[in-house]
Formats: structure tokens, sequence, C-alpha cells
């Protein structure tokens, strides 16, 4: 008997190691979840959002001017349409689970006619796109409905990102639980900083592929023009209320502590630049990235192992995602 339970022990063990998104990597930012017994046997899935980082570059200017260090970090080995086929197979998941549970999927021809969404444009997954988040490549579910208040020239959508206003939503649904996700990959850190004493300027670039708490899209000038956009990651559910922000009845939320690693899935690199006020400063591109139909020129390039990609990429989306749908069907019982 104690070798049975030792064998037992062991398998654990080596199940939960094999695991990448756990309860210790993940925030529980969830209230009211006792409440959902009350909730009806059904659900709207209203954004399913998945980011993948293909490109990050960022530039750093000394104080006195006189320095200015640049540095693009362009990851290859993965092609667009393995990032797409992770988001449906995940989408899929989420599907099945919530079928398998009896739960009812509302079609969003019901959220369509819904005064939260009277002034919003309907459109429909499966395209992936370069113009949401500054070098990531964002993807929807093939077939999958998704609303947008308003799209940019470059094809950037606005307000079709998790929002607080999502309890509106769901008392316009007749009091139905709304799921939303947004989450990222990202797999390299770029930081600069300069002196104010030598007036010199460094960049340091880091590789670790994770989700992290919040997705940091960088751009330096010449690339996709000099700002920095943020994208929290999130996978919820929202239950009921009229108001906006904290109005919930009920919120089921997780999202990254800190980041959550995935290993054995990239090069281990670290990268540097420096620029001495007696240096010229002259960026030696070292290839080219695509995002999508667009090249790049970067001065490093990070090897992606595409079997490790697919799987673990796979893996920890899934795992992510199975979090928040399997605490939702709990819930209801």
């Amino acid at each position: 008997m104690k070798n049975t339970l030792l064998i037992f022990a062991f398998f654990v063990c080596a199940l939960a190691n094999g695991q990448i998104v756990t309860s210790k990597n993940i925030s529980d930012n969830s209230y009211g979840e006792k409440k959902l017994k009350d909730a009806p046997k059904k659900i709207y899935l209203n954004q399913f959002f998945v980011n993948y980082q293909l490109v990050a570059a960022s530039s750093e200017a000394s104080a006195g001017g006189k320095t200015r260090a640049e540095m693009a970090v362009g990851m290859v080995g993965i092609d667009v349409e393995t990032m797409q086929e992770i988001t449906d197979n995940a989408y899929a998941m989420v599907v099945k689970k919530l079928n398998d549970a009896g739960i009812e999927i509302v079609n969003s021809s019901v959220a369509e006619k819904t005064d939260f969404y009277s002034d919003w444009t309907k459109a429909q997954g499966g395209t992936p796109s370069k113009a949401q988040l500054l070098g990531y490549v964002s993807t929807v579910p093939t077939g999958f409905d998704f609303f947008y208040k308003k799209m940019t020239k470059d094809g950037k959508t606005k307000g079709a990102f998790i929002v607080d206003t999502t309890p509106a939503l769901s008392k316009d649904l007749g009091d139905i639980p709304v799921f939303e996700a947004n989450i990222s990959f990202q797999f390299v850190t770029i930081e600069g900083n300069s002196s104010y004493v030598t007036d010199a300027t460094k960049m340091k670039g880091v590789v670790l592929y994770q989700i992290p708490e919040v997705a940091i899209a960088k751009s330096a000038e010449g690339f996709f023009g000099a700002k920095i956009e943020t994208s929290r990651v999130a996978a919820r559910v929202v239950w009921k209320g009229g108001m906006n922000g904290s109005g919930a009845n009920t919120i089921l939320s997780y999202s990254p502590k800190g980041s959550v690693e995935i290993p054995g899935v990239m090069e281990e690199k670290k990268f540097k630049e420096y620029v001495a006020p007696s240096m010229s400063y002259n960026t030696t591109y070292a290839g080219v990235s695509y995002t999508n139909d667009k090249e790049i020129e970067v001065s490093h390039q990070v090897k992606a192992d595409p079997a490790a990609y697919k799987a673990k990429t796979q893996q920890a989306l899934n795992e992510y995602l199975s979090l928040v749908v399997d605490n939702f069907i709990a819930s209801l019982n």
C-alpha cells in the first residue's frame, strides 16, 4: 500500500511539473463566485483575442542628446498560420467544454440586437492582423464574431478589447454571463538607459518566452514610429449588473502573476548595444523578420523551435482558458 501511494505521488508530481499555467503563477481576481449558482446555464463569448509577439524594437537617446542607441529583435521559425491554428484550437476546446457541461452558447446575432452594441460593427475572426498591437500578430478564432467601436485607416480596431462596460452588456443580454479573453505571448523585452555623466546610451534585450501580465509593445523610430503600447492580459467571465467597473454581481477573472514563463521554446540570448559620445551611431542589421506581409529589418534574430513553440504555446493557452471555464462550470453547480 505504501509503495502504491509513493508511485501515485510520483505521477502527481510529474504531471504538476509538466503543467505550465498553475494556480501559483495566476492571480485570482474574482469575486461573487457563489452567486453564479443562480445564473442561467448560458454564456455569451464576447471577446477572444490572442496576440503573438514577432518583433520588438526600441530606441533610447541620451539626456545630452549626443548619443542614441536602437535595437530591433525579430523572431524567426514560426509562421502566422501556426499562430492562427493555436488560437482556433483553443477556441474549439473552450466551446467543447461548455457544450459538454450542457451550457448554451448565445449567438452573436442576439448580441447584435442589444442596445449595448447598437452603434458597433460586427466582424469575423480568422484573419491575423499586424495593426492591433505594435510588433504583434493579433488573432481571433476563425468564424468567431466580435464587435468593435471603430477602425483606424491601418485596420486597428478600437473598443474591441476588454472594457469595464461588460456588466451592462450582460444585463442587456438578459443577465447572461459574458466570457472575455485577451492573452499575449511575448518572447523578448528591451530596455534602454543613458548616463548623465558620460552621455552614453545603452540598450539591452533579454529573450524570455512568457505570458506577461501586461504585454508591452515598444517601437523604435524608423521601424514602427516611436511609441509604446500596452495590452493587459486577462481572461474572465462577467455576470449581471448594469454599472461600469465593479458593477457586476460576479466576475471570475484571472491574470498572470508578473509572468508565466514557457521554457524550452526560444534559444536563450541576451543582446546589448552601447553608444558613447566618441562613437558614430550605425545600426548593424542581422536579417529580416516578417510580420504578415511586411518585412522588418532587425539588428538581432531569435530562433524559435517550431515544434516546441506550437506544442507549448497551445498547452499554455489551453491551460489558462481551462482555468476560467472549469471554474465557471463548477460555480454554476
